[in-house]
């Protein structure tokens, strides 16, 4: 038996399981006896192939003692799961649990292996001996030998994206590990009981719920299962400090004592009270009952497994509880990095591990260290595609590192999903937000299909079970995806919907299987009785409607299609249906009006029974531009804002170092749009700062209602030469905006409706190029350098950093070039710049 680490204190209690406490003396008796059934042979490949169980860890440890590789192995894998691995790692033992015994028999008859498997739970029966002499350190091979490469592990990953692979992780791997948070960091100590919760074949748990508790002394509290009697009572019982856990048992905690305190208005207000100070010390006076609770002895929260939503880390901070959140992989046994105690900022995953390098390669996080592992088993081309000549690590997760080296992650590289229009999609954005509607929702997976995004979602039992799939559909639509696609870009809206009634397929430790998605898509469409295609109504009223929107969206449109839900039309869309009907149909409609109907069929329904007439034509923008609408109230501006535009002029300039280029491109007479990207918030002050008096008086802007909601942002609005886009009068908007030009003054439209979420240009909407065309008006193409660094969306106050203005040539719109084109000349021309 070589060194280990040294057992200051036999008689402390090293596992509790229930009722039953163990010491590490009697921990060590056991696991002497453990080793006992198998060979001591270097080397040697041992599954562990059982529940967690106090027996789990007498067989894990007795591995080492003898020189053998352990290799964990799920619980619940099923025979075609275990056949692949006993394949794989050719193993020359199992450790077993009696309820896996038909399961390792029947594979090992599909193999064709002679391996001896031992039963945990027979052994457990017996009673080690007492005897004399044995050793006061933990029984494991020179674990404490700084570069000892011998390998202790093979873990086989998870499969989120395809047939596991077997890590193999030395020593020093887990070392790195383990010196990190209990050395360099004191998170682990010996007077801290971490609880056991999840499942012990992932690095995560087993490292940190295993050997990191017994290599500090401090112990572990067996958890039975994830119900809410067992969580409170082992936590109360073994006095936890440390809960290993995934970032749902976090939401679940965290959603749970939320709704009480949301229940009492006095329990709310002190919640907002502690949100708005952030004072550790005041939330765990406020809020201390919930860790007594909880036992009274809660040190850390440890979130791994997956990222965990910043609202759920700051909700738990604001009640007192830490969470410390890290980010890892089982090629990295598994940290790379994670949040120090004392630098708790929910989103981020802290500073890499002591020892560790990281850096990012095109947005990608590598990293280099001794936690590194030293290969893929027996696949040595797979092990080369991820480590690189230089010995990084490839994680494939997207990042950002901060000026003291703090690590955020920022999505993954085999999830990201690329549109045809060249965006990029992160799915579990989406999917975190759309779980937030939980009275319908249970979970949801986001996918693409058909250069779509398409959310499958599991539906709430409670309001579902009654309900058939068609029903929950439809309210799903109402109730969670149109109030979604409301909030968000176009390209970020959800198109298309699919109900399952099972569970998503995710690892143990709650990754979600997303190249897995496309099999269930598949099963849920062929599973659904054949339908025949959707009846269409007998309404020419409907065909009408259904060939315009077809001609726009370029899109099938269906009778149960929702102009938002299902169709994604826009404010301009809306102005477009709106002139149509209106022509064609000779009655009037707004925007509301039309979102409220269900579907297409209801719409078309209730044009046939109030319209006046049936002319079929497509929308004439150039009549709906030009004629005359009386009592058109047009805002007039301050004779403060030149003044309040030359004082921002002078802040830019000193604060950002502003630098205008090209203000001989401005008309000095005659209507133009100023047609600027939209980076910040300071875009529409910074494109004045080029502007004189005159023109600042003349120029007007465009803001949807949601941009001036308040009386005091309303009427600033009314008086700063500001017309409001409002849902009920879109029409009555674009009339406005034509009007202003008519009337040869100028108007700023940001084409991209919404500043950028990543510096980049977004897609343009034709609102503006369709005013050109029509009106005859030139567009001055503007681009904004710098102020996306100055003022991302993340970023309450504007920094410090350099911001340029570009005022390029204008574009003359001729009688041949369409409202695309147009608009891609706009962009194209602001593109080269910036």
């Amino acid at each position: 038996m070589r060194k280990g680490a040294a057992i200051k204190n036999p008689d402390k209690i090293a596992i509790i399981a229930g009722e039953r406490e163990v010491s590490f003396a009697k921990a060590l008796q056991y696991i002497n006896m453990f080793a006992g059934q198998i060979p001591h042979s270097d080397g040697h490949r041992i599954i562990v192939f059982s529940e967690n169980s106090e027996g789990w860890i007498y067989a894990f440890f007795a591995i080492w003692q003898q020189g053998g590789i352990a290799v964990p192995v799920d619980a619940g894998s099923t025979v075609p799961d275990f056949s692949y691995i006993l394949r794989d790692c050719t193993p020359h033992g199992i450790w077993t649990s009696r309820r896996n015994v038909p399961v390792v028999e029947q594979a090992l008859a599909d193999t064709g292996l002679d391996v001896p498997y031992y039963i945990i739970d027979d052994l457990m029966l017996q009673q080690p001996e007492e005897a004399p002499g044995l050793p006061e350190s933990l029984p494991w091979a020179e674990l404490d030998v700084p570069y000892n490469q011998k390998t202790a592990l093979i873990i086989y990953t998870s499969g989120t994206t395809g047939s596991p692979k077997g890590v193999m992780l030395s020593y020093q791997n887990m070392m790195a590990n383990i010196k990190g948070v209990s050395q360099d960091v004191r998170i682990y100590t010996s007077n801290r009981r971490t609880m056991i919760l999840l499942p012990l074949h992932h690095v995560l748990p087993l490292m940190g719920s295993v050997v990191a508790p017994f290599w500090t002394g401090g112990g572990v509290a067996i958890c039975p299962s994830l119900t809410a009697p067992d969580l409170m009572n082992t936590l109360c019982r073994g006095k936890v400090a440390i809960v290993i856990g995934v970032p749902r048992l976090w939401q679940m905690l965290y959603g749970g004592i939320k709704k009480k305190i949301d229940s009492n208005i006095i329990t709310s207000s002190l919640f907002g009270m502690c949100a708005f100070f952030r004072s550790r010390t005041l939330s765990r006076i406020v809020f201390g009952s919930i860790r007594r609770k909880m036992g009274g002895h809660i040190r850390y929260f440890v979130s791994g497994g997956a990222a965990l939503s910043k609202e759920i880390g700051e909700g738990l901070k604001t009640l007192g509880l830490d969470v410390l959140e890290g980010y890892g992989m089982t090629e990295t046994a598994p940290i790379i990095c994670f949040t120090r105690p004392t630098d708790i900022r929910p989103g981020c995953v802290g500073l890499p591990l002591p020892g560790i390098e990281c850096k990012l390669v095109n947005g990608e996080l590598c990293a280099k260290g001794p936690n590194v592992m030293s290969g893929y088993y027996n696949r040595p081309e797979e092990t080369a595609d991820v480590i690189d000549k230089d010995g990084y690590i490839h994680t494939g997760d997207l990042a950002s590192i901060d000026k003291k080296g703090r690590v955020t992650i920022t999505g993954r590289t085999k999830e990201i999903i690329v549109l045809s229009n060249g965006k990029n999609i992160e799915p579990s954005e989406i999917e975190y937000k759309l779980e937030q509607y939980d009275r319908y929702v249970k979970e949801v997976a986001v996918m693409q299909d058909d250069d779509l995004l398409r959310a499958i979602v599991v539906p709430q039992s409670p309001w579902a079970s009654l309900l058939s799939d068609t029903q929950v559909e439809v309210a799903l639509k109402r109730e969670v995806i149109e109030p979604y696609n409301r909030s968000v870009v176009n390209y970020k809206k959800v198109m298309a919907l699919t109900v399952y009634r099972g569970e998503l397929p995710r690892t143990k430790l709650d990754k979600l299987q997303r190249f897995k998605l496309k099999a269930l898509l598949e099963e849920c469409r062929t599973s659904q009785p054949v339908c025949k295609a959707e009846p269409e109504p007998d309404l020419e009223e409907y065909h009408i409607i259904r060939r315009f929107i077809e001609s726009e969206k370029k899109i099938p449109v269906k009778p149960s299609s929702h102009i938002e839900t299902d169709l994604a039309m826009d404010s301009l869309d809306k102005v477009g249906l709106q002139g149509f009907i209106e022509h064609t149909f000779g009655m009037k409609m707004t925007a509301e009006e039309m979102a409220a109907f269900p579907d297409i069929r209801a719409m078309a329904e209730h044009v046939a029974s109030c319209k006046t007439m049936t002319k079929v034509e497509d929308v004439d923008w150039h009549r709906l531009l030009n004629e005359q609408v009386p009592d058109l109230r047009i805002p007039q501006a301050s004779c403060l804002l030149p003044i309040a535009s030359k004082c921002m002029k002078l802040f830019f300039w000193i604060y950002n170092s502003l630098r205008i280029h090209g203000r001989i491109q401005i008309p000095a007479k005659g209507p133009y749009i100023l047609a600027p990207n939209h980076q910040s918030f300071a875009d529409a002050p910074v494109v004045l700062c080029g502007l004189t008096w005159r023109q600042i008086r003349t120029c007007y802007f465009y803001a949807t209602e949601q941009h001036v909601r308040g009386k005091f942002r309303r009427a600033l609005a009314d008086r700063n030469n500001t017309i409001i886009m409002e849902q009920a009068h879109l029409k009555d908007g674009i009339q406005k905006l034509a009007q202003v030009l008519k009337e040869g003054k100028s108007i700023m439209i940001f084409p991209e409706g919404s500043r950028t979420h990543d510096g980049d240009l977004g897609d343009f909407k034709l609102s503006f190029a369709i005013l050109s065309k029509e009106l005859n008006v030139p567009i001055i193409p503007v681009c904004i350098r710098g102020a996306y660094d100055a003022w991302p969306r993340n970023r309450k106050f504007i920094h410090p950093r350099h911001i340029e203005v570009h005022y390029l040539p204008p574009i003359i719109p001729t009688s041949d070039i369409t409202y695309q084109q147009l608009a891609d000349k706009v962009k194209q021309a602001i593109a080269r710049v910036l």
